[in-house]
């Protein structure tokens, strides 16, 4: 029964409640930047080579 409130009164503390809300921010904003990095991403069909403009003499 100790082990039980123990756990309760952890999950109570001012701590570990700022704990979780950091950790469930940090992860939305990863989320959020990986679903924006990821429709900014321009996929080639084909390889392209780049030339060189000649420069007049």
């Amino acid at each position: 029964m100790k082990k039980n409130s123990f756990l309760l009164e952890l999950l109570k503390s001012p701590p570990f409640l700022i704990f979780l809300v950091l950790a469930i921010l940090i992860t939305i904003g990863v989320l959020i930047a990986n679903h924006v990095e990821k429709e900014k991403v321009v996929k080639m069909k084909e390889d392209v080579i780049y030339i060189h403009p000649e420069t007049k003499k």
